[in-house]
């Protein structure tokens, strides 16, 4: 076996070890974009977002927002979330509703939460959604971490 009796320099022999470490980390830092995915004959199928937004307060131990995303087809789906930390973030409370072309209503069921606090600043907010018309699913998105803003600030 010529590989086992060959040398290489050492550079090479490490060259993997540390590509792999590199490149997960590297994944780390990736800002996501939002998606929505719509329940149609029984499999999610994509419904491109043209724009979003996320914004709302943070009060004590729970962050409440209301995320916008406006579809390329010009409907508006708003979610709105109550998020609790104590100390893992989790789903307190959430509704959702669609206008345009499509309507319809529902409740917000969390697959997963993403929450940084941020004292010095307000909190970020973001997660994967499943949304909910009378107990079957309608739509699934991803909100991806980003700071939730104020429209309002208050001056003290």
């Amino acid at each position: 076996m010529p590989f086992l009796n060959s040398r290489l320099p050492m550079p090479c022999l490490l060259f993997p070890c540390l590509l792999l470490p590199c490149l997960l980390v590297s994944g780390c830092g990736v800002e996501k974009e939002p998606s929505c995915e719509e329940w149609i004959e029984g499999t999610y199928r994509p419904a491109p977002v043209a724009a979003y937004e996320i914004t709302g307060s943070r009060d004590g131990a729970s962050t409440s927002a209301v995320a916008t995303m406006t579809l390329t087809d010009g409907d508006v789906l708003r979610i709105e979330i109550t998020v609790a930390y104590d100390p893992a973030p989790e789903l307190r409370a959430g509704r959702w509703t669609i206008i345009g072309d499509r309507t319809g209503s529902g409740t917000v069921a969390a697959e997963s939460v993403r929450f940084l606090g941020g004292q010095g600043e307000g909190p970020s907010l973001g997660g994967r959604y499943r949304l909910e018309a009378e107990g079957l699913p309608a739509f699934r998105v991803e909100l991806p971490l980003r700071p939730v803003s104020r429209t309002e600030w208050s001056t003290g």
